[in-house]
């Protein structure tokens, strides 16, 4: 290798070497760089705005049919026909049941004929102790004597319970509303069963629960409460208070009622959770998710432009779903209501 050749070598050498550190460095710089950049919080916000807050008052209760009619057997014999099954939907003066009406029919015709008989020997009667055919002119215990004497008042009687009877063979809904209770069975004696069946008009209902005797003053006729079915905790119905019992039983308890539209999902006797709320106007209420925790204090965090501001706030009053702030915010504020879990003072956040 000659003189010249060496240098070159050299500087080759030199240059890769050069190359080799400069690179890294220049990564490092570009990473550290990328790391100090932090990556904006996806956030929900709500404008806050004076609204009504609502207190709450909970409770577990029954709904109840607003009307139930028990629908006996007034006369005995074989269940010829039955309409009816449990559950079906029934209006009012529609036939639910017959009954063999043979020996009732036959009741009736021997009464009319009895009847017959007396309305003779009445006349009769007149005749011979009265010598007159009509009352016109007897006084009111003279013809009460005749009638007794001649039987017409038992043949009256005696044709009215027959009538009655024969007409009770057919079994007619009472009132509109949906069969329940229902164990007869057709082609057996109706005095096999207690009652036919009960109807229940389940299209407006009742609700029945207790609360405890401090609430009494909370609680008045006419405010709204908020109906939820066990079945469906999600779904809600909404009432109307109609009846509070005035007396404290043992428990420490009040019985209160209150009245709302089925939803046709309801039955007589389910089980509901029930939600008396009782406004305040004028009020800053938010959800409650927008509420965190930060050294011991209720905070809720704002978005003002790209970051989101820690502001302690003091809490007026709470229920289950939203609390109502008396300081710490303004009307406007932007709420961060999702994503607020994890932020601390001026994260960057973007909606």
């Amino acid at each position: 290798m000659n003189k010249i050749t060496l240098p070159i070598v050299a500087a080759l050498v030199l240059a890769a070497l050069y190359s080799c550190k400069t690179a890294p460095t220049d990564n490092f710089e570009e990473m550290a760089r990328r790391a100090t950049t932090p990556d904006a919080v996806i956030v929900e916000t709500v404008e806050l705005k004076k609204s009504t807050f609502y207190h709450e008052l909970i409770s577990n209760g029954k709904a109840y049919s607003s009307a139930r009619a028990v629908v006996p057997f007034r006369v005995n014999g074989i269940i010829n026909e039955l309409t009816i099954k449990n559950g079906q939907h029934v209006n009012k003066g529609d036939l639910l049941a017959v009954i063999d009406d043979y020996q009732y029919r036959a009741s009736v015709v021997n009464a009319r004929n009895a009847l017959d008989r007396a309305e003779i020997n009445f006349k009769d009667d007149l005749l011979k102790t009265y010598f007159v055919t009509d009352t016109a002119n007897l006084s009111p215990s003279q013809i009460r004597m005749s009638r007794i004497r001649s039987g017409i008042n038992d043949a009256e009687a005696a044709l009215e319970l027959a009538e009655y009877n024969y007409n009770n063979t057919r079994i007619y809904a009472p009132i509109s509303g949906s069969v329940t209770d229902l164990t007869a069975k057709q082609w057996n004696p109706s005095q096999n069963y207690a009652n036919l069946c009960s109807i229940v008009d389940d299209e407006y209902m009742e609700v029945e629960f207790p609360v405890i005797e401090s609430e009494y003053s909370f609680i008045s006729t006419g405010m709204p409460i908020e109906i939820m079915p066990f079945i469906d905790a999600a779904e809600v119905i909404e009432g109307t208070v109609s009846e509070i019992n005035p007396q404290v039983d043992q428990n420490g308890m009040i019985s209160v009622k209150a009245r709302f539209k089925n939803n046709n999902r309801l039955i007589d006797g389910m089980n509901v959770r029930v939600a008396v709320r009782k406004p305040e106007p004028d009020r800053f209420v938010v959800p409650k998710e927008a509420l965190v925790i930060r050294q011991g204090r209720d905070v809720i965090f704002v978005r003002q432009d790209s970051l989101a501001i820690w502001k302690y706030v003091i809490i007026e009053f709470e229920n289950s779903t939203s609390v109502s702030i008396s300081e710490g915010l303004e009307e406007g504020d932007l709420v961060i209501v999702s994503g607020n879990i994890n932020l601390a003072h001026e994260t960057v956040v973007k909606e």
